[in-house]
């Protein structure tokens, strides 16, 4: 029998039985531990040879941001069976992850009818129909900046860059950029003119960004420059040539593309690749003297070193982060901190966000105060304001993970950030500026405020909702319909609870309220629903939703409905 035979276990739970499922044997077992439901064995019933043979082995349950399904656990990771079981561990590699938190919600919720686990609203997604091209041989030469735009296409495409995404990435010298287009477009027979070299990588990522912040709908242009950027860098790593600084600022400029436009585990993974280079530059020591660097322009000036360091590491921590992956730390990094803009900028941020890593143990009162020093700050780009509110969202989950309860005057500064968040998010939806957090950050306000459940919690999920419907009627793409969809049943499931809550309590009442107030008239009786919720038209959309989603596959669409209960009328979906 081969390791991918499956193991047919000779008895099963009862949950198993009723439902006519297989059973893996465990304790839990496989089954009920993905729908969150108590897992018991009826050894009594059975016979003596199964129950003799039978041994539950305690497992755990994987929870990576980016797999299609939940696999087994590997046995190193498995609790010992001497363990008591009556809570599961949170890895710690995914305390800060958003899907992780979802998942975990979504059962507490409804278990049976709960999305699987999946990173949604990782960003706006695809914004153009048609796939990009596909990765040709890297021994084919890359095409020109010249041939993609013109100079002053260039030149706006520029201005775009610096007006819109400079302020909160700054790493890019606005004067030598604009000088060096200036030479790019030149004759190649003229004395300065700027031949085919690394800085084209550049220019491609900048011009990308370009697009990318000025128009809803991706263009032809916008994804030659992305694989032109992209074939330039291919070839100077298959050169074994040293890196310079243009490939560490082509490289940042791309990762923080691909953070916007692609899915998780490819921007993870060129985040991952970017800090390595850059610990094979030397980008992360101070120069000094008696210290021979690897680049190849040892005049880089220090503070643009120092913000390239910082955009490498902001990058690739909250990638890992979001995903519940490890990030690349580099040892013996002695660059200094950059220094501020009055604006403020993001790098203000990182110092919080590495001492979340999930790997030191930090109790309850040391996120308490992280949490209280960052709704301290302020900060006036929405951007950055959105930056501030994802790590305020992720110090959150890392709390309900310890089971610590916000409340007074914290959770008022919780809600109110919140706020401040989506009406950032709504405005930079209006100014074309698709940040990944346009699209997360609500999504997440959306699952926190669910989790919190207090009255005033509750009183924004509509403002948080009508956000991240600006952002998918803006950016009508596959992820954020499903980000929507899946945001709106998590609501529809919290509203059944809440109604099974409110007829348990009806209830009591009804059948006590004669000899608690017998004084008491009912001048008119509760009218008893009589209707479910296939009864309302136009609901047929949540029976596509189920269809098309594949986060969806398990929830069960028939009970659900079947369930006689007063319920909203649902809109008609995005």
């Amino acid at each position: 029998m081969t390791e991918s035979t499956r193991k047919r276990s000779r008895i099963a739970c009862v949950s198993c039985q009723s439902r006519k499922r297989k059973c893996s044997g465990d304790q839990p077992c496989s089954t009920c531990l993905q729908f969150g439901v108590d897992c018991q064995y009826d050894l009594l019933s059975r016979k003596k040879k199964d129950t003799r043979s039978f041994r539950p082995q305690l497992s755990v349950p994987p929870l990576s941001a980016t797999t299609a399904r939940e696999e087994p656990v590997p046995k190193s990771h498995r609790k010992d069976p001497a363990t008591p079981s009556a809570s599961l561990p949170y890895s710690s590699l995914e305390a800060n992850s958003g899907a992780a938190f979802v998942r975990k919600l979504a059962l507490k919720i409804d278990p049976a009818n709960a999305p699987r686990l999946h990173l949604f609203a990782w960003n706006v997604g695809t914004r153009h129909p048609l796939p990009p091209p596909m990765n040709p041989p890297p021994t084919i030469p890359a095409v020109s900046i010249v041939d993609i735009v013109s100079q002053d296409k260039m030149r706006l495409l520029a201005t775009t860059y610096f007006e819109k995404v400079d302020p909160c990435y700054g790493f890019i010298s606005r004067d030598y950029l604009y000088h060096q287009v200036g030479r790019r477009w030149l004759p190649p027979t003229a004395e300065n003119a700027l031949s085919y070299g690394p800085y084209d990588a550049v220019l491609c990522g900048v011009a990308a960004f370009g697009f990318l912040f000025s128009r809803r709908q991706a263009t032809p242009a916008e994804y030659q420059l992305a694989e032109a950027a992209r074939l330039i860098l291919d070839q100077y790593m298959l050169a074994d040539a040293s890196s310079s600084v243009e490939i560490i600022t082509a490289w940042v400029l791309r990762v923080a593309y691909l953070r916007m436009t692609v899915t998780p585990d490819f921007a993870w993974m060129a985040s991952c690749s970017l800090m390595h280079l850059v610990e094979a530059t030397d980008l992360h020591r101070e120069p000094s003297p008696d210290t021979t660097l690897a680049l190849t322009s040892q005049l880089c000036d220090p503070e643009v070193r120092r913000r390239l360091f910082c955009m490498a590491r902001h990058l690739n921590v909250w990638i890992s982060f979001e995903l519940g992956r490890s990030r690349v730390v580099l040892h013996g990094a002695s660059s200094v901190p950059p220094a501020p803009r009055p604006t403020g900028e993001i790098f203000n941020l990182l110092p919080v966000s590495e001492s979340l890593d999930p790997n030191k143990v930090q109790d309850s009162s040391d996120l308490e105060s992280i949490m209280f020093n960052v709704l301290e700050v302020v900060h006036t780009l929405p951007p950055n304001i959105l930056a501030q509110c994802n790590l305020m969202l992720c110090i959150y989950r890392r709390l309900r993970t310890l089971d610590f309860v916000i409340s007074g005057s914290i959770l008022d500064r919780v809600l109110a950030l919140s706020k401040t968040g989506l009406q950032a998010a709504r405005t930079m939806v209006a100014s074309l500026c698709p940040w990944h957090h346009i699209a997360n950050v609500p999504f997440q306000i959306i699952c926190t405020l669910l989790s919190i459940d207090s009255r005033a919690s509750l009183a924004l999920l509509g403002e948080a909702m009508q956000t991240l419907r600006e952002v998918v009627l803006a950016y009508d793409t596959d992820v954020m319909r499903e980000a929507y969809n899946t945001a709106y049943l998590l609501i529809l499931l919290h509203n059944r609870r809440k109604e099974e809550d409110t007829n348990a309590l009806r209830d009591v009442l009804r059948a006590n309220g004669a000899g608690a107030a017998p004084r008491m008239e009912i001048s008119e009786p509760i009218a008893e629903p009589n209707h479910s919720l296939a009864d309302y038209p136009g609901f047929s959309w949540l029976s596509d939703l189920v269809v098309d989603m594949p986060s969806l596959q398990n929830f069960d669409l028939e009970g659900f409905m079947a369930t006689d209960a007063t319920w909203p009328l649902a809109e008609s979906g995005v």
